[in-house]
């Protein structure tokens, strides 16, 4: 949520076009109607924080965010692991069993 420099009122999202896949272009206007100020900005995606769960989902053209790639590398990790090194909730759940 934004608010108006100009009264402090809330901006509402009047229009927006999608200029590029990534890019969109949007028009705010103050909800205040004696001040009704209006400001225009973008939203743009800048990088895939994490992997689409769909079946044959098309990979992304964004950069991997680093949270991504960390999270990659730590599930490779778990997998080499196997058994010897349990997860905080596998051992709950674990214990639940019992």
């Amino acid at each position: 949520m934004f608010n108006c420099e100009a009264c402090g009122g809330v901006l509402i999202k009047r229009t927006s076009y999608l200029s590029h896949q990534h890019l969109r272009h949007d028009t705010y206007v103050c909800d205040n109607p004696v001040c009704s100020a209006s400001y225009t900005g973008h939203t743009e995606l800048t990088a895939i924080a994490s992997p689409s769960g769909m079946p044959n989902a098309r990979p992304s053209d964004l950069p991997e965010a680093p949270a991504y790639t960390r999270n990659l590398a730590l599930k490779a990790y778990r997998e080499a692991q196997a058994d010897q090194q349990l997860d905080l909730l596998d051992s709950q759940l674990a214990t639940a069993d019992h």
